[in-house]
Formats: C-alpha cells, sequence, structure tokens
C-alpha cells in the first residue's frame, strides 16, 4: 500500500516554505538583512510521526495478528485517518476504535501538574470536528467511543487488539489505559506511543514541553518495568515515538 496519502491528505510537512516566505526570503537577502523566514512547526503530530504509524500498523497486518485496532486519545482524528485507510484497504475485516474526552485533557492531579507542561482542557477537539474530517474524505467512521478514559477503558474495549496506538498525554492517562490494553493485545501485537521522549537516548535542546509529555515516559517505564517486553525510541523530528512489540 502506498503511504503519499499521508503526504497529500494532510499539510504536515511544515518544513515546505510557503511561497510568500520564499518571496520574503529574497527580499531580506537583496537588501543584506540577515534573517530569513521559516515555517512555523505544527503543535499536533507531524509527518514523521504519522509515517512511523502507518508502517507500525502495516506490520501487524503484514503478519496476520489477530484482533482489532484501537486508537487511545483520538483528538480531531488525524491519526485515526491514516488507520482507518490502512485497515479498510489492508484488512478490512478489522475494526478500528477512537477513544476520547473530546472535551480536552481532564483536571491535572500532582503526578502531572507537576510537571508544568498541561492543564485542563488542552488540546480540546469535539467530536463534530472528528466527524466532519472522515466525511469530508468520504472514509469510514470507526467506532468512536466519547468520555473520559475511566469511562470507557477497558468496558469499551475489544476483545482482542493487534495494534494500538497510545496518546493520553498524562502520566494518570498512560497509567490508568496501558493495563488495559496489554492485556488484551494478541502475540505480536504492536502498541505505539504517541509521545515517549528519552533523553538518554535522544536528547533534544529546547523542546516544548509537549514534546516530551514526562508523565507518559514515567507511566510507561514503570509499567514495563517487570515485562519481558522492551519500549523502544522512533526518530519523529520534533517528536520520538515509542513503541513495543507484544511477546
Amino acid at each position: 500500500m502506498d503511504n503519499a496519502f499521508i503526504a497529500t491528505t494532510f499539510d504536515w510537512d511544515h518544513r515546505t516554505p510557503k511561497d510568500w516566505q520564499r518571496f520574503t526570503n529574497k527580499l531580506l537577502r537583496k537588501l543584506r538583512i540577515g534573517a530569513q523566514l521559516t515555517p512555523v512547526p505544527g503543535n499536533m503530530a507531524n509527518v514523521e510521526a504519522r509515517m512511523n504509524l502507518f508502517h507500525l500498523l502495516e506490520q501487524t497486518v503484514a503478519n496476520k495478528v489477530p484482533g482489532d485496532v484501537v486508537d487511545v486519545g483520538c483528538n480531531a482524528g488525524d491519526s485515526t485517518i491514516v488507520m482507518q485507510r490502512v485497515i479498510s484497504e489492508l484488512a478490512p475485516e478489522k475494526q478500528v476504535h477512537a477513544y476520547d474526552s473530546f472535551e480536552g485533557l481532564p483536571e491535572l492531579t500532582a503526578n502531572d501538574s507537576k510537571d508544568g507542561v498541561y492543564e485542563k482542557g488542552y488540546m480540546a477537539a469535539g467530536l463534530e470536528l472528528f466527524t466532519k474530517k472522515f466525511n469530508a474524505l468520504g472514509l469510514k467512521l470507526p467506532h468512536t467511543h466519547k468520555g473520559w478514559f475511566e469511562a470507557t477503558i477497558p468496558s469499551q474495549l475489544p476483545d482482542r487488539i493487534s495494534f494500538a496506538l497510545i496518546d493520553g498525554d498524562l502520566y494518570e492517562s498512560t497509567k490508568h489505559v496501558l493495563p488495559h490494553l496489554y492485556e488484551r493485545m494478541a502475540p505480536g501485537a504492536i502498541g505505539m506511543i504517541a509521545v515517549y521522549y528519552d533523553e538518554a537516548i535522544y536528547q533534544r535542546k529546547g523542546l516544548p514541553g509537549g514534546y516530551r509529555s514526562p508523565g507518559v515516559k514515567r507511566a510507561t517505564d514503570e509499567f514495563f518495568r517487570d515485562k519481558p517486553e522492551k519500549v523502544s525510541l522512533l526518530y519523529a523530528n520534533e517528536y520520538s515515538n515509542g513503541y513495543f512489540r507484544k511477546l
């Protein structure tokens, strides 16, 4: 399956200058001004992260891992669109499930507020926007589960999972969902952690807090401390993604 739809469906490749930026940079050079305009990075996932998602999900299909596909923390649905496109074309017998409050982040506990990264309501995207994006693409809507994770997980999870995208942003959210997802993942299933920053492997200076999401790493590392699987790091430009394969 071609993955070019990721670049043509969304405007994630923000490093390509726009025409007006090229014109302005040319003018600045003529004026001998030592500055230039550069595209502003997006505040959500980028094209590299979506490519990682595509290849990991496609692996589970190619390896015929049994189970459905879940997007935990789907926000406005861009990641879910990638997942549904892959499943619709390569494994239409599978179901895609998307989970989100569609109200942004919940009230933070001390475990997350101490990081100083997020606040209640951050990254809110309504269910109407999620649905509108799928309809605009003529793409099948996934099973959508609206509510806080404590209300929908595990009660609304499929019995068997072949792939899970985990994008809870917070320590508490990640800590809650990981055991339930792990329990239902089939052997060979892949779990992708949307933001997993490990400075011991690849340190990035000056990254804003959202690209680090320190609570996610704390909760993930705690969970896998006594598990046979290892969480590996994937480069994604501003971001880094984590993933593990269920043994």
